[in-house]
């Protein structure tokens, strides 16, 4: 199976009297312009933070990385198991002793950025009618036990739909989610980070509020509390919960049931960036321990070994080619050959591109020609470039891992289509990378783990490629010395003139919210906001599970209890009336989740054809003035 799938105060004033402009405000010299983005914050260049972003995973009773490798004891006289689940496997969750390190930079200031604790079990509860014993499971007998479960109940019960490559028409991953506990709903919690030496000894501290990690929704992939069916067919009828497995590929592996049971608490971004961690000039083992107020009596340790930043490998390179040291951060590159004639492309013309992978100093991450092998990167000897771990989404549902190199154009005409099955703008991924291909890491293709993908590569525009301005995308993904980080970076160049030419303009104001260390530029995917109506351009699935644009954003914004603003209101977002005229079962089932009940059912399971999920709705019965009347929708 192949899955290369890859926002001062008067403006705000002006535009959402509800939204709370100060409420992300960390620096005084943000600038912003109207429907379009902020100024970036940039932890590393920000005169007052020089800030590394910590992030601490960890997983049935192991800290892990995010290559898929388990962190080893190292001796350190603090709790800690001998084995730990093998690289995150699926099913079954073996046990073998683990051979992964945490390098943590000494003498150096950490922020912490993510804090994510998760326990999962696979085909251990297997009866689709009832969830009680996965509850019982996760108040019980996880790390989680000592949480105040009062008033847990079951939330939604939602089919989403994963197409296989392609080559299975209906398979669907049923998740029933599980919420509402009193502890859920604290607002004053803390977690303290505590520096340990090699003794166990507390050498520095920092506490964070909860509430200073802002996203911890499982709608953008993190804290989750659920059971999962996955590998399913469509269900058959309303209150069908049993419909049968898919049978898999004709002529290959067939797909097997499996149940999954998530216990997740993962918060992610911090709104204080200032706050900092000081690591001591400390030089071998060492441990890390986080303590969550709701677990005083349940740390969690994470072994270390330091490393004296003069002490440090030199296995990255200057630009004359010279070992130097590197530095964290990612910087994400895209260089182009000149067009052949003239200042800009002809349809219908080869054009060679370069990736340049390069950390927050400027070092060059990887070999000239050469990107690292999917072995060296999950053995931990890539300078931190990251490549996609199937497992590692599956077991603790992370999504951001997958890197890609993406071209689409003109700008102009970018629009999000309803339906999968309509033909998008152009778009090209040249860039096949084995950090993108699940064969790589299945071992079903001999030597393809040591393949080492060439950084130039060439594509072909298409001979009727539409004049303007396109857009190529460049995103990566870098775990070293403690921080998990991803950048994705536009770039841009012409074809057929050399006017440039401009986004629709259709979508906007994520500034409002999305501004200081919280700007898009530091989030997720590391996009500027400048930018958001590229998303569409690798989020253009016939799936769910991945994030199609138009379910993924509203999902996630509808549900975060920190989304200040009126949720009837499109026109925060929506700048014109065209961006809302096209309702679907799929976009509005995204936070309607019963709207009609189950007057649509059987289409709502419909992925291609007519009618369909991604069918469009206005052009039935929510057409002209018959939108949805309880939305505020733009005037023009």
């Amino acid at each position: 199976m192949n899955r290369s799938i890859l926002l001062k105060s008067a403006w705000c004033a002006l535009l959402v009297p509800l939204l709370s402009c100060n409420l992300l405000k960390v620096t005084d010299d943000e600038g912003s312009t109207t429907g379009r983005g902020a100024k970036r914050f940039d932890p590393y260049q920000g005169l007052n933070s020089g800030a590394i972003r910590l992030s601490l995973q960890y997983i049935n009773g192991c800290a892990f990385l995010p290559n898929g490798q388990m962190v080893a004891k190292n001796g350190v006289p603090v709790p800690y198991p001998d084995v730990c689940i093998t690289p995150l496997a699926q099913n079954p969750l073996t046990l073998s002793p683990p051979t992964g390190t945490l390098q943590i930079l000494s003498d150096n200031q950490y922020f912490l950025n993510q804090f994510s604790v998760s326990e999962t079990v696979v085909n251990q509860h297997n009866n689709p009618n009832d969830q009680t014993a996965a509850l019982n499971w996760i108040k019980t007998q996880t790390v989680f036990a000592g949480l105040d479960w009062t008033n847990v109940n079951q939330g939604p019960d939602e089919w989403s739909f994963y197409s296989l490559a392609g080559a299975v028409e209906d398979c669907w991953t049923r998740e029933v989610q599980f919420g509402n506990a009193n502890w859920q709903k604290a607002k004053d919690d803390t977690i303290t980070v505590e520096v340990l030496d090699e003794t166990g000894t507390s050498r520095a501290s920092q506490t964070y509020l909860r509430s200073e990690l802002l996203a911890s929704s499982p709608y953008a992939g993190h804290s989750r509390f659920s059971w999962r069916s996955e590998n399913l067919k469509p269900p058959r009828f309303p209150g069908d919960k049993d419909p049968g497995t898919v049978t898999g590929f004709a002529g290959g592996l067939d797909q097997s049931a499996t149940t999954r049971t998530i216990a997740r608490v993962d918060m992610v971004g911090s709104t204080n960036p200032f706050k900092v961690l000081r690591i001591p000039r400390l030089s071998g083992p060492g441990a890390l321990k986080a303590t969550w107020s709701q677990l005083p009596d349940k740390p969690f340790y994470f072994p270390v070994t330091y490393v004296i930043p003069d002490e440090r490998p030199s296995t990255c390179t200057d630009d004359a080619g010279n070992p130097v040291q590197c530095s964290p951060g990612l910087d994400s590159r895209l260089v182009f050959a000149p067009p052949k004639e003239g200042s800009f492309y002809k349809p219908g013309e080869d054009v060679s591109v370069y990736v340049d992978l390069r950390d927050s100093a400027g070092a060059h991450l990887h070999s000239k020609d050469l990107l690292p092998s999917a072995k060296e990167i999950i053995s931990g000897q890539s300078n931190g470039i990251q490549t996609f771990v199937p497992n590692v989404i599956a077991t603790v549902t992370e999504n951001d891992s997958i890197s890609n190199v993406a071209i689409a154009g003109p700008l102009q005409d970018l629009q999000v289509l309803g339906n999968p099955s309509d033909k998008p703008q152009f778009f090209a991924k040249p860039f096949p990378f084995a950090v993108l291909d699940d064969a790589t890491l299945t071992g079903l293709t001999p030597g393809l783990m040591d393949y080492k993908w060439p950084t130039r590569q060439t594509f072909t525009l298409p001979p009727d490629a539409k004049p303007g301005t396109y857009v190529a995308l460049v995103k990566f993904n870098r775990a070293s010395m403690g921080e998990r980080v991803a950048k994705l970076n536009p770039f841009f160049f012409q074809v057929g003139q050399d006017e440039p030419t401009t986004y629709p303009g259709n979508v906007g104001n994520c500034q409002i919210c999305h501004r200081g260390v919280l700007s898009l530029d530091n989030l997720r995917h590391g996009l500027s906001v400048d930018h958001i109506e590229s998303c569409k351009v690798c989020h253009h699935y016939d799936t769910d599970t991945v994030g199609r644009t138009q379910e993924m954003v509203h999902r996630i914004h509808m549900n975060s209890p920190s989304y200040p603003a009126n949720r009837a209101d499109c026109t925060v977002c929506h700048l014109t009336r065209k961006s809302t005229e096209r309702p679907s079962l799929a976009l509005c089932g995204s936070c309607h989740i019963s709207q009609h009940g189950d007057e649509f059912f059987q289409i709502a399971f419909n992925q291609r054809g007519t009618p369909s999920k991604f069918g469009n709705c206005a052009q039935t019965c929510h057409g002209g003035d018959q939108l949805p009347a309880g939305h505020i929708l733009p005037a023009k």
